[in-house]
């Protein structure tokens, strides 16, 4: 029975060169089963990739790629030969052995940054964000807020003493996850003052606070990036298909006070400051107050 080609197999086929593809079509491919044992040079790792007898070195590489987020022509696949090793070329049938070179893992490596993670909010959705970073490692995050406390501006200024939470899922725990016991102190229907003391408790417990910066508002972000040709130059170095750019925040000091009504934010009158981020992350709040603009004409429009 011919082997099947895997899904992932196939995708990387379809990146594959123009010439490639021309030749799958030209010349019949064995499509007996067999394996290729590969083992990352200097390392003890060791994978066995499933493969027809045709398989080339392209594809490989291509597959290895997909999987780990990098270019194919930045790996290279070393064989033995007699008493000696060489280097693969892309055309060839990939050998049952190999030692992989050009990377350091057949894992996807983590992405490092060079400037923090911004998250913008510290209600239910921001701090569920800061709470997943933790979890999956990464520590190189802010979490910026103009209020004192978290909370977010649904509950802090939108709701009132009576308001309670109208649903009765789990979602709205702020630990909710598989991972994590579930809270045992809430009522079905929580008010405002037990979502709030619910919120500051958790995000105390699980370590969220020595990420939060209270008392500031983000005034303006500033996106700086290359021009066009500094970015395809950086991208073709770099054999990636995206450019970096860095969020520059304007930060401004508050008294945790203002509830974003008009100019209400609570500022202090201390002098803004400035600091660079990788990424921005915004939760504004399901009932954010929008900023209302006079348009010429409304007060006769009908």
């Amino acid at each position: 029975q011919p082997a099947a080609q895997s899904p992932t197999m196939a995708l990387a086929i379809e990146g594959a060169p123009k010439w490639f593809l021309e030749d799958l079509k030209k010349q019949p491919k064995s499509t007996t089963s067999t394996a290729v044992e590969m083992k990352i040079m200097g390392s003890d790792e060791v994978m066995n990739l499933p493969v027809t007898q045709s398989t080339t070195v392209l594809e490989v590489k291509s597959f290895l790629a997909l999987k780990l987020g990098i270019d194919p022509f930045s790996i290279g696949l070393v064989m033995k030969q007699g008493c000696s090793w060489r280097v693969q070329t892309d055309s060839e049938e990939v050998a049952r052995k190999v030692m992989v070179k050009g990377i350091k893992s057949f894992k996807r490596q983590r992405h490092t940054w060079p400037n923090p993670i911004a998250v913008i909010g510290t209600g239910h959705a921001g701090l569920r964000q800061a709470m997943w970073f933790l979890k999956h490692k990464e520590y190189n995050f802010v979490v910026y807020d103009r209020k004192a406390l978290v909370g977010g501006t649904s509950w802090i200024d939108q709701a009132n003493e009576t308001s309670k939470l109208q649903t009765e899922m789990g979602t709205y725990h702020l630990q909710y996850d598989e991972d994590n016991p579930v809270p045992k102190n809430m009522s079905t229907w929580p008010s405002t003052a037990e979502l709030l003391k619910h919120f500051r408790e958790v995000s105390e417990e699980y370590g969220v606070m020595p990420y939060c910066k209270m008392c500031t508002n983000v005034k303006e972000i500033i996106i700086e990036k290359g021009t066009q040709q500094e970015q395809r130059a950086e991208m073709a170095q770099k054999g990636q298909h995206w450019f970096t750019q860095t969020y520059r925040f304007v930060l401004e000091p508050t008294d945790g006070t203002g509830d974003g009504r008009g100019d209400n934010i609570g500022a202090t009158g201390e002098p803004c400051f400035e600091v660079e981020h990788a990424a921005a992350i915004m939760y504004p709040g399901n009932l954010t107050i929008p900023k209302r603009f006079e348009l010429k004409g409304e007060e006769t429009f009908e």
